[in-house]
């Protein structure tokens, strides 16, 4: 059943004289700001708008959709945990997911007492859709699928995520932090129906991580129980604007997304004709899943040479796999020579216990 945790809607939300006020002020003398900061602070020494008024207003009019349907919170990760104390009683409660994926989100269900189902994903990566309805029972109040899936690149196609959706009965979250590098930018916004939550990110494509902007997108009365249960200020004023700002400079966003996609596949083909790779995945987002031979001494020696990846041998599914994110032209290329060079000692290596044997 969809539902949100019926003590939330009672719950009468924190205001401030500023959420009561709707006129135009120029004396400030009600949130116990320091007035004297102008000097080194303003216009920062007033608390941010507590709404995003401004940022949803241009974040509607970018994706053609209503403000009062985007919800914004200091990264995604702030919205996957509102989400789960939202929808979710800790001790009764469970979150469906897949694994792998991104551990965020059966990290914060656990944080908060509730329990987690991880439905391991097919061989190939693909969705088990009737494995996660089977999983589902009564007290399952949300799903969530990252789309494309962190770490596997993976893009399920959408006639395959609408048939989870149309018979899951509970918060379908398609978390699309990757999807500005896929094949279908306008992710699953299209098809949008009741009861699907959209997660967005200024972290990835829009290159604005320290910033920690995240976004969802949901029907109106989501957005409103959000707006008056979350924290009073969680979005800085700065973020607020820089957001604001990259808004209004989407070409210079956009090549950098074509640049990615084009050193995606210049990276992809460099690393399958290396000795030490297993596999190359395909992948939608900006990085790749790699699977190579003996995984974590590579990660292991890239790191003594300054070059920091993720290892993910320890998921399942991914025996043996790095994460590489996608860098610069020069940093791949770096990263290919450091490559090539461990391959060379791989194969010197092979050769050495050959001539023992």
């Amino acid at each position: 059943m969809r539902r949100f945790r019926p003590h939330l809607i009672d719950i009468p939300p924190y205001t401030s004289a500023r959420d009561e006020y709707t006129g135009t002020a120029k004396v400030f003398l009600d949130a116990n700001e320091n007035a004297f900061a102008t000097e080194w602070a303003a216009p920062y020494h007033r608390y941010p708008d507590p709404h995003h008024a401004e940022l949803r207003t241009a974040l509607g009019r970018y994706l053609g959709i209503s403000p009062d349907t985007i919800m914004c919170g200091a990264g995604s990760d702030e919205l996957i945990d509102w989400l789960l104390r939202a929808t979710c009683e800790p001790g009764k409660d469970e979150l469906l997911t897949v694994a792998p994926t991104y551990g965020v989100y059966a990290t914060y269900a656990r944080i908060h007492g509730i329990s987690v189902r991880e439905i391991e994903l097919e061989a190939d990566f693909s969705l088990p859709i009737e494995s996660l309805l089977r999983a589902s029972g009564p007290n399952t109040r949300l799903a969530i699928l990252c789309r494309p899936n962190n770490p596997t690149g993976t893009l399920w196609p959408i006639h395959v995520v609408r048939a989870f959706i149309e018979r899951f009965k509970g918060w379908v979250v398609l978390d699309e932090a990757y999807i500005d590098f896929s094949e279908e930018p306008a992710g699953w916004l299209p098809h949008r129906t009741a009861g699907t939550i959209l997660l967005r990110t200024f972290s990835k494509a829009w290159g604005m991580a320290g910033w920690r902007i995240g976004y969802a997108i949901a029907d109106p009365e989501v957005v409103s129980l959000f707006y008056r249960t979350k924290l009073p200020y969680n979005l800085s004023g700065p973020a607020q604007a820089a957001a604001v700002s990259a808004l209004q400079n989407m070409a210079s966003i956009q090549q950098s997304i074509e640049l990615v996609r084009k050193e995606r596949f210049l990276l992809s083909e460099a690393l399958k004709n290396l000795p030490i790779v297993k596999e190359v995945f395909p992948s939608q987002a900006n990085f790749l899943l790699v699977r190579f031979h003996r995984a974590k001494a590579i990660y292991t020696a890239l790191a003594e040479r300054g070059i920091i990846v993720r290892y993910r041998g320890t998921l399942p599914l991914c025996e043996d796999t790095l994460r590489i994110t996608i860098g610069t032209p020069e940093e791949n290329r770096e990263l290919i020579t450091a490559l090539h060079e461990l391959s060379q000692e791989y194969l010197s290596n092979i050769q050495q216990r050959e001539i023992t044997d």
